[in-house]
């Protein structure tokens, strides 16, 4: 039997509910890794009751010495590198570069919901709200607007629900930080749930009860580097770059909840439903790196920065024979991870990189080689021999828009946070760094995603990315392009041994 969203069984659907009835109880393990390095770690769940998909793994990071907190963007996520589920020794569902995935679905959470849970839960911190300038904030040098009252708004910037200063005689103001608790110093817990970790879990009580001895349940992650990618340290002279970030292992643990029912009805239902199935989308990864542009602009043009253009090209990102119902395209640069001061010769630019605000969990814009005047990205995406859109698409508006249409949501950025444009973001400082820079928070959620809905196969070419993008900043490269494709899978338990296949 295979079961839809409109047919399963509502006990196993209703995984953020509130249960009442008083047939349901639940259980809650507390379960160490069997296996864990520096690298690696693996959990085992037990075979029993309905694994409730918000269980959580919790995490603790050694104080790193300095100044430090998770990149705002993903917050904990950036422990993980890969993330797989094994059942029975076979591969269920694997997510490779699971952070920077993350960092993308992150985007649709509500800056409500940011403030008022994810920075508490998961650390991730990345909620824009309104600031108020004052003359060292003001990009042009003029005199701040004010009036009868005071500083008129006119900024966005990070707002967390902590407060900062400003004198309205002196227009000064505090730079803005983190909470207290949020310091790595203060080593705090924070977790990461299976539904965000593995998307075969996402929306479904997976019924562990029904699988057949033998059928072990594993979990396993493969961790990022400790130095670089791990975490982000506040500018200097209160951060040190060179910085690592060591798990505390006696604090990594999976908090396992379980759901029973009325034994009666888990037996009825498992006999009901011996050949029990239902679909996912999985993320499939290709990536490449665009090392060197072939043309470069003229530094007249753009007198603080290099800037180049890539050629034309043709990519092929896999899908043949898949349904594919999603394409996500993000371009990084590793420096961004990187440690080391560098010089800083333009508030908006500083080669050395450091850890940044959101480190290298971003998708970069072409720069803006001068106010008003950006570079472009140029694509389309070929399936099965025809073009998805009949003009290739160049104007950001259309960019932003086809990741709206694709996720049917709405993300929490600003246009200066997309695509440089607007320039909203306030130039006030946070942690040290200035929030209006091309490399802290303009123009760093410059996602592409495309919405496969004609319900056909892909045919044996594959799917192909046709791109083109201008002015990305040569003292970044080289840059990582990483695409990946949403890829319908069935997972079947058959007389409870799990199989999965494509759709």
């Amino acid at each position: 039997m295979s079961f839809t969203k409109q047919n399963i069984p509502d006990f196993l659907t209703n995984a953020g509910a509130t249960l009442s009835d008083s047939s349901q109880r639940i259980d809650t393990d507390v379960l160490e890794p069997v296996i864990q390095t520096s690298t690696f770690m693996r959990f085992q769940l037990q075979n029993k009751g309905l694994l409730n998909p918000q269980s959580r793994i919790t995490f603790q990071v050694q104080d790193p010495g300095t100044s430090a907190f998770f990149p705002l963007s993903i917050g904990i996520g950036s422990i993980v590198e890969r993330a797989t589920l094994k059942i029975g020794g076979k591969t269920i569902c694997e997510v490779q570069d699971w952070a920077h995935y993350h960092a993308y679905k992150s985007m649709f959470i509500d800056t409500e919901v940011v403030k008022e849970r994810e920075q508490f839960n998961t650390a991730r911190a990345l909620a824009l709200g309104v600031v108020y300038p004052d003359a060292f904030f003001d990009r042009t040098g003029a005199a701040p607007e004010l009036d009868a009252t005071g500083l008129v708004s006119r900024n966005t910037g990070l707002e967390l629900g902590k407060e900062f200063t400003v004198d309205h005689v002196t227009k000064a103001s505090t730079d803005m930080t983190l909470h207290t608790f949020q310091k790595l110093t203060q080593a705090p817990v924070f977790s990461v749930s299976l539904d965000d970790l593995l998307p075969c879990l996402r929306g479904i009580k997976f019924p562990l009860f029904m699988l057949a001895q033998g059928q072990d349940v594993q979990i396993e992650l493969t961790l990022q580097p400790e130095l670089g990618k791990r975490g982000s340290v506040s500018a200097a002279p209160d951060g040190d770059p060179s910085a690592i970030f060591p798990l505390n292992q006696d604090e990594t643990r999976l908090i396992a909840d379980y759901t029973f029912l009325d034994g009666d009805e888990m037996d009825k239902f498992a006999a009901a439903n011996r050949d029990f199935s239902y679909t996912f989308l999985e993320p499939r990864l290709t990536k490449t790196t665009l090392a060197v542009p072939t043309t470069q602009v003229d530094p007249a043009v753009a007198p603080t920065f290099g800037v180049g253009d890539w050629t034309q090209q043709v990519r092929n990102i896999g899908g043949a024979g898949r349904m594919v119902s999603k394409i996500i395209v993000g371009i990084t640069s590793d420096k961004m991870a990187q440690t080391g001061t560098g010089a800083a010769a333009d508030p908006y630019v500083n080669p050395g990189n450091q850890q940044k605000l959101i480190n290298s969990y971003r998708a970069i814009a072409p720069e803006s080689t001068a106010k008003g005047t950006y570079g472009r990205l140029t694509s389309n995406i070929r399936k099965n021999d025809t073009f998805l859109y009949p003009i290739d698409r160049k104007s950001s508006a259309l960019h932003f828009h086809g990741v709206v249409d694709t996720e049917q949501a709405l993300p929490s950025v600003t246009r200066d946070q997309y695509a440089r444009q607007g320039y909203a973001l306030t130039d006030q400082k946070f942690e040290g760094y200035t929030q209006s820079s091309q490399s802290e928070l303009a123009g760093q959620a410059f996602y592409t995603a495309y919405r496969l809905n004609d319900g056909e196969r892909v045919n044996s070419r594959g799917l192909e990315l046709h791109s083109q993008i201008s002015a990305l900043d040569n003292d970044q490269a080289p840059y990582t392009s990483r695409c990946w494709i949403e890829v319908q899978k069935r997972m079947r338990m058959t007389d409870g041994v799990v199989e999965t296949e494509f759709a």
